[in-house]
């Protein structure tokens, strides 16, 4: 039976555009629905495997480092 979890991505640390890569880079691994609103993004996942909530850890750690990244890329000139 898949669980269900749901977390909120601030977007003074979360690029929304970051929320959308990871989102299809772990398609794969776990499914999850990306509301975009006007401060943060919420992602409701759902996973079928028992390292569920590390899958996880690791889709938001991924969606970090692509914001650093990004923010990094912008700032090099």
């Amino acid at each position: 039976m898949p669980s269900s979890y749901t977390r909120e991505f601030n977007h003074s640390l979360y690029a929304p555009s970051a929320i959308d890569h990871t989102q299809s880079a772990y398609e794969e691994y776990l499914q999850a629905s990306v509301a975009h609103g006007e401060n943060s993004t919420t992602v409701d996942f759902s996973v079928n495997d028992d390292d569920g909530e590390v899958l996880i850890d690791a889709f938001c750690n991924h969606a970090l480092f692509l914001t650093i990244e990004n923010f990094r890329g912008q700032n090099e000139s």
